[in-house]
């Protein structure tokens, strides 16, 4: 679905504009107050549409995975959708409380005429006030925690979890306060079977069930240590594991208090007959650094997945004669989807390997570097390597990548993301074709 957070605003926005707004038009007067309370449910709704959707996409669902182009990418679109809820839970709460109180204060004018009656208390209208209230404040303080990086993962985890519980309240808020006029129009329907389904993978993030069914319990089978701070962990999956495609990711637990799962990339092709993966892991965290320390040979742990479509797949037509060329641009850690690949090529019959430019980037290189053997797998794999020492030779340029390009190329990266940005636009502008151009998204905060 292209443009999935533009089609989240305009649907209900429209439905808002065909069966409220021509009621709202024609009773109240003319003036900024007669907009406040419509503007109010207004953006009530929107933030109820987004968390609904954002809440929906945290279930790691195969079909929204599938239709969103792998985990990595429907998670950066949970993301987005979470700001924009906990923008749009702000502006509906700034409409609310700003004005009320600027005229208080005497700095706007008031509303004219005097003030309708007071209907009879109602106590599920004045619960459904206060709960909502207090689910706005603490939706926009999560959503702040969220976004700084600094604060640890383990922390993090825990502040998202909460936002199942923030959703039920404010799905409770919203329809509890739903005009009853609203009720005789589709807006009103589809925004609470929006809050029903949402309701179902709220409660199954309160109770750990999400990604439950692809869990499998693993055995470490060895555990390396390389220079430049990097564990490489060998480990043996239960028979049920359904095996993995080169260049997919998995959710590792290895049994800390409060850690819980943390994501990474497979750094080895699939062999029903090993029955082994390879988790190449730096440490880029305080978890990860600590991570040596943690973990031990036979020690069991739980992967759940594989997830992801960073699978080297053509998802665009190529031609008989260029057909599966590609270009391949890691930098540092980023090399671990193109070793699982390798180690599949290599074990491909000849007519099988597909001919691939690989440009590993990193500061600098020394004798007995993760990986160790990657010249040679390389080699085996019929690819071209490229390697680039970026403290001595500069920074790769997107023309160098580019002099690799052929007709029907594809391009695949994974490295910092704001590189990975720059590059795809520059190759874009020289003629590669959006289609053409595969990131992985692999940041989950």
């Amino acid at each position: 679905m292209k443009r999935p957070l533009l089609f989240l605003a305009l649907i209900p926005l429209a439905l808002w504009g065909i069966f409220a707004l021509p009621d709202i038009l024609a009773a109240n007067p003319p003036g900024p107050w007669a907009w406040r309370r419509p503007l109010i449910i207004l953006s009530g709704l929107l933030a109820l549409w987004w968390m609904s959707a954002g809440i929906l996409l945290a279930t790691r669902s195969p079909r929204l995975e599938q239709r969103f182009g792998g985990l990595d990418k429907l998670y950066r679109l949970h993301k987005n959708i979470g700001i924009g809820a906990g923008l749009l839970v702000f502006t509906h709460w700034m409409i609310e409380w700003l004005p009320k109180n600027l005229s208080k204060a005497g700095l706007i004018a008031g509303p004219r005429g005097p003030r309708g009656p007071r209907g009879e208390p109602d106590m599920w209208i004045d619960l459904a006030k206060d709960v909502g209230e207090w689910a706005g404040y603490i939706l926009m303080a999560l959503v702040v925690v969220a976004l700084i990086k600094r604060i640890p993962y383990r922390y993090f985890r825990w502040v998202h979890k909460a936002f199942g519980a923030v959703f039920l309240a404010g799905a409770f808020h919203g329809l509890i306060l739903m005009p009853t006029t609203f009720w005789q129009s589709p807006l009103a329907w589809l925004t609470a079977v929006l809050a029903a389904a949402g309701a179902v993978p709220a409660l199954l993030s309160l109770t750990n069930r999400i990604g439950r069914k692809r869990q499998h319990r693993a055995e470490i089978v060895s555990i390396s240590r390389h220079d430049g701070k990097l564990l490489e962990i060998v480990c043996r999956p239960e028979q049920n594991w359904p095996g993995h495609q080169a260049g997919q990711f998995l959710f590792a637990n290895f049994g800390s208090p409060g850690e819980g799962a943390h994501p990474f990339t497979i750094a080895s092709a699939w062999n029903a007959q090993e029955g082994t993966l390879t988790l190449a892991i730096k440490a880029l965290g305080d978890f990860t650094a600590q991570l040596p320390e943690l973990i031990e040979a036979g020690q069991t742990i739980t992967l759940e997945g594989p997830y992801g479509a960073f699978d080297f797949s053509a998802k665009i037509p190529v031609d008989r004669g260029n057909a599966g060329h590609q270009v391949w641009v890691a930098g540092g850690i980023g090399i671990t989807p193109f070793l699982a690949r390798l180690e599949q090529l290599a074990a491909a019959p000849a007519p099988a390997k597909a001919t691939a430019d690989l440009f590993y980037c990193t500061p600098n290189a020394a004798t007995g570097d993760f990986p160790e053997n990657l010249e040679t797998l390389c080699t085996a794999a019929g690819v071209r390597l490229h390697r680039r020492q970026t403290d001595h030779t500069g920074l790769l340029t997107p023309e160098e990548v580019a002099a690799a390009l052929q007709p029907e190329s594809t391009v695949w990266f994974c490295g910092p993301a704001d590189w990975g940005k720059a590059l795809g636009q520059a190759l874009q502008t020289g003629g590669l074709s959006r289609a053409a151009f595969h990131q992985e998204a692999f940041e989950f905060r």
